[in-house]
């Protein structure tokens, strides 16, 4: 399970750690009093969104949460259903049919499971940071 999520989230939490890491090292290496500011302005605006999704992480009624449980289960349902019908049929001289996504519901999905993934993932890397 541990070598799924990895794989999963692996590059995810690595677009939220890297900007930080990368901030924090830039501070390091100033030389000015300006390149200073600037990397500490840029670690503020990454600790802010740090801090936002641990405060979505939190609330029970957040919008990853109910987007979680209307859209991304519901449609990998979907999906896990138009794929065992795929697999079943030839196998078992079965004639299964699923309804594809209609185009407008694929569309959103395309859009909106991205942004979820992201916000779990980010509250996810929120709370490892405040360990």
């Amino acid at each position: 399970m541990k070598w799924l999520s990895d794989l999963l989230f692996g590059g995810i939490i690595e677009k939220f750690t890297g900007p930080l890491l990368a901030a924090y090292q830039a501070k390091l290496a100033a030389e000015t009093d300006q390149q200073r500011l600037a990397a500490e302005e840029a670690i503020k605006g990454i600790e802010s969104a740090r801090d936002i999704a641990v405060t979505e992480a939190a609330d029970r009624w957040s919008a990853t949460r109910i987007g979680r449980l209307l859209i991304v289960i519901p449609f990998g349902l979907w999906w896990a259903a138009i794929y065992m019908v795929q697999i079943l049929n030839p196998w078992f001289g079965l004639s299964l049919v699923v309804i594809d996504v209609p185009p407008r519901i694929n569309d959103m999905a395309l859009v909106l499971i991205p942004a979820i993934v992201i916000g779990d993932a980010g509250a996810l890397l929120a709370r490892r940071l405040n360990r």
